[in-house]
Order: C-alpha cells, then structure tokens, then sequence
C-alpha cells in the first residue's frame, strides 16, 4: 500500500497543481500507474481516468481514442460510453488534412493563424493551433477560430472546450450556443457550473458539478468546488471592518478606471484611501478629479507625497495611518486591476474559512480573452541562498481549475486583503524598503507570514482583470531591479527557513485538500463515490508516512 499510496497522492498533487495534465502528460502517468504490479484498484482505477482526461482534451486524436476504448473494455466507465461511440463515429468523418504547414503560434500575425485553421479541414491539425491561439489571447482569431472548428461535423467533440475558450472571451451566448449542441462531457458541466455561479446560483452550480464528478470521477478541482459551496457566505458586517488602500504613481486613467470598478463592487461602509506615490503627469488636484469624476459613487481619502517612495514605502505609509490602523482587514489594491462584485465579501469569508489564514488574493487574468496571468505559487527548488518558484499561471486557459480557495507559498499583490490582528499576532515585518522601487515586495511579504506561522490563501472565486501583465515587456533597468530584488530575498532566509516553509505550505495545502474531500464524500453515490472511497485511505496513508518522515 506504500507505493500505491505515494503513486496516488503524487498524481492528485500534479494534477491540482497544473490544472488538468496535458494530454500526452496524462497518458504517460497513466502509462506508469497501470504497470505497476501489484495493480492494486486504486491504480487502475486512476490509470483509466487519466486515459480518459487525455481523450476528451485531444478528441481528434485517432490514436488516443483507439487507447480510450481499449482501456474501457478492460477497466469499463459507463458514462464514457456513449462519448467514445461518438467520438469513434465523428472522427470516421474527418477529411483528409491538406498538406501545408502550420505558422508559427509564436511569431505569426493573428489572421495568418485565423487563416490557417479556416484553410485546413482536418480538426486533428487545426485544433492545436488553435489552442495556441487561445493561449495567446488573441481575440479574434479565437472567435474566428472556435466558429471554424465547431461548424465542421466532428466539432462538437471539441464543444465543452471551445465554449470554455468563448466564455473567456466575453461571449457567453456564444459557449451555450456550443453546450447545446457539443457531445456531452464533464468540462462541458463544468463550465454550465461555473455560469451559474456567475450568476449567484450556488445550488444549481452544486447540481452541475455533481454531474459532471459522476461522469468523470478524477477531479480534484470539483471536489473542492463542492466543498466550498458547503461554507457559509461573509458576515454582513466584514465591509464596516474594511479600509481598502491605493497607491499610484504617474497612471492616472489607469487609477480611475481602477477606481470606478471599486466604486461598481459591494463595500458597503468599507473606507478607501489613496495614496499618490509623487505622480509627475498631473497635479495632485487633477488625479483627485479624475478619480472623483470616474467614480463619482467613492469617497475616498487622498495623500499626496511629493516623490515617489516605492511600492514597499507606499503600503507601510498607508498601514501607519491611524484611521487604517484600526481596521479588522485591511486591502491592498494596485492601480490597474478590475474588480469583481462580491470580492470583499468573498475574501472576508476565506478569511473566515482558513483560522491561520493572514493574507488572501486573487486569480489574476488578462482582459480581453480571460487567460490566466498569476494563480498560486509554491517553491520549486529551495537551497542555501536559492530560490526558484513555480511559475505565474500553471496554464493559461481558465477551465475552472483554479476557482477554489487553497493555501498558497505566495499570490499576486494586486489585490490582497490582510487579517491585521493575525499579522500583529504573529509580529510579521511590514514591507520591506530594500524592494523599493517595487518587485518581489510581496512576494518576501508572504514568505515572511509562512516563516512567522501564519498562512497565505489563494482564492480562485475572486477573479481581477490586471490591466498591466507583469511578465510583459520591461525595460532592462526594470529586469535587473527584479533579478536583484530575487537576489536580495534568495539572501533573506536561509534553508532551513525555507525547508520549514516548504513543508507547513505542502502540509497545509494537502490536508485542506482531504477536509474537502472529508465534507464530499458522504453526499456522493455512484461512480464519483466510488472512485474517491478508494483513494481516501491513500492519501491519508501518504499523509502519515510524510509526516512520520519529517518526524524522523
């Protein structure tokens, strides 16, 4: 049971931690798992659903279908059924591909890639390109794109997919339009989920996510999902508790934009201060004028500095202010981000959620097509004076895999919302100078709530548009003052600081991952119950012998 036991947990972990595995990733796992001897049932079980996951993502794939069909003789899954004699009988009615090359995803104009999947028929070719389109967050051709592959006869394989690709690209009559007429699958479910979660239906979410765990058992992110429908939304009294802080320097459309989405959300009596970091581009008069005119709901407090002191500088300014002294929570906004309604309220209850819970933030998407720009990081690799961390997004399509609240190493500073009596208690620093003028500030910030005991919570349910991608094009001076502010925090903790923390964020995310399983598990029947009976005990048995590791 050891093996057995650390094959499963490992895989639950990867696949949380990317999202889905890709195709050709999950069928190599599976490959792995279902060679194992002794094949125990939890082995097998969690090989088929990984076959099953690389079928539905690669639908136009003869070869992995052949695969799937194969696994479902020996190892059958009957809800799968009538998915595979679809895909079996669309793909019989693929055309032949025509012979030319696919452009550069890379470095191709928009309408040569648009061109490309409108010029060749053959869904097995074009429908990687257009995932890369979809990657990309090119718009347009996306649209243009997902039109081309769903009208082909064997597109409505690809349906549940290429409506998740039309919903993030703002057009959700568009993604039911392809619901309806897709071959049913659980991402298709998923996605009906997540609209009426949009829309505040918490319980037909539920209904559509128990579906979808009954038509695909193997997914952890589901499991999650239904366990936070089970929580109770925010008091009614965490705005009046709330003092929202700004700061900005020399962005001063961008700051009212930013402002007339804050004013849009539900603050109730929540106070708001902006801080004008020394802007240069228009006088102090003029930025509060802007703003004001922008947002003529807010009321905000301004302080004007007369130089730029640094983000670091700017938030420890704001956080000595009696007035934000006093607050229960305390948020942090940059100037450039989109705000959802219900996010104060839906920070204050993950607060509420998780008792060590000290700092909460966002998924962060890109506009325009809604990819995903920054989600949870952990530590990739830790040594003595070394540091390297996950990257931003593990993927960049949003599926609904990262919508779920989770302990997290570190989150995007946009839009963060601190516990101040948690962040006193644990007598963490405030922002560190050394970071001025900015970059990895918060980042060092949430290390330092990990080394003091605390946690930091990523929570996919609040999703902010940050207008300003930081992995985008930056000046030379700008990527050296981020490679000597990582330099600076690699300098800060020393390994076994970092082992400590390595292991309390795993431990914390794990076990929050088997309390969610625990509140599931004895509202599911059927197949969904089934599998998730017999991986219990696995992750449980994992659980104790990492902890009895540590112990030794």
């Amino acid at each position: 049971m050891h093996n057995a036991a650390h094959r499963v947990s490992r895989l639950i972990h990867l696949t949380r931690a990317s999202g889905d595995l890709a195709p050709d990733h999950a069928l190599a796992a599976a490959g792995t798992l279902l060679e194992a001897r002794p094949l125990t049932p939890g082995l097998a079980a969690l090989g088929a659903g990984l076959v099953r996951h690389a079928a539905i993502f690669d639908p136009f794939n003869r070869d992995t279908i052949r695969l799937a069909t194969d696994m479902h003789r020996t190892i059958g899954h009957p809800p799968m059924e009538d998915w595979l004699t679809q895909a079996r009988t669309l793909n019989d009615t693929e055309p032949l591909p025509e012979p030319m090359a696919p452009p550069d995803t890379d470095s191709a104009d928009p309408d040569a890639l648009l061109d490309y999947i409108r010029a060749q028929p053959a869904n097995a070719y074009r429908y990687p390109v257009l995932l890369r389109v979809w990657q990309s967050g090119m718009r347009g051709p996306l649209l243009g794109g997902i039109k081309a592959v769903a009208s082909s006869e064997s597109g409505p394989l690809a349906g549940p997919t290429l409506a998740w690709g039309a919903y993030g690209a703002g057009e959700p009559e568009l993604a039911e339009q392809l619901l309806d007429h897709a071959v049913p699958s659980f991402a298709g479910l998923n996605l009906r989920a997540r609209m009426a979660m949009d829309r505040d239906d918490r319980a037909q979410a539920g209904l559509f996510l128990r579906a979808s765990l009954e038509m695909e058992p193997f997914q952890p992110a589901a499991i999650e999902l239904l366990a936070e429908l089970g929580h109770p939304m925010a008091k009614p009294d965490a705005a009046s508790q709330t003092h929202i802080c700004l700061y900005s320097w020399n962005k001063p459309d961008l700051l009212a934009r930013t402002a007339a989405s804050l004013a849009a959300t539900d603050l109730g009596p929540a106070r708001v201060t902006i801080l004008n970091n020394g802007t240069t581009v228009c006088s102090p008069q003029e930025l509060e004028d802007r703003v004001r005119a922008a947002a003529p709901g807010l009321t905000p407090e301004f302080v004007h500095l007369p130089v730029n002191v640094g983000a670091p500088a700017a938030r420890n300014w704001l956080l000595s202010l009696p007035e934000v002294r006093r607050a229960r929570h305390v948020a942090f906004l940059d100037d450039d981000v989109l705000l959802p309604a219900h996010w104060l309220s839906r920070y204050a209850a993950t607060l509420e959620r998780f008792p060590k819970a000290t700092a909460v933030g966002a998924k962060c998407v890109n506009q325009d097509v809604r990819t995903i720009q920054y989600a949870f990081r952990a530590f990739q690799e830790i040594g003595e004076r070394k540091i390297r961390l996950t990257a931003n997004a593990p993927t960049l399509m949003d599926m609904g895999q990262f919508d779920a609240a989770r302990p997290s190493l570190t989150v995007m500073g946009c839009c963060h919302l601190f516990h101040m009596e948690r962040l006193s208690a644990l007598g963490v620093p405030g922002f560190d100078v050394c970071f001025s003028p900015s970059q990895v500030d918060d980042i060092e910030h949430d290390l330092q709530i990990w080394k003091a005991g605390g946690q930091v919570i990523y929570d996919g349910g609040v999703e902010v548009v940050h207008l300003q991608d930081t992995g985008g094009a930056r000046t030379r001076a700008g990527v050296a003052q981020a490679y000597a502010n990582h330099y600076k925090m690699e300098h800060r903790f020393d390994l076994a600081e970092l082992t400590r923390m390595d292991h309390a964020v795993t431990r914390a995310d794990r076990d929050g991952f088997l309390d969610a399983l625990d509140a599931v598990l004895p509202t599911l029947d059927g197949p969904a119950g089934a599998f998730w009976r017999m991986m219990r005990p696995l992750l449980a048995s994992a659980r104790d012998d990492r902890a009895a590791d540590r112990r030794a």
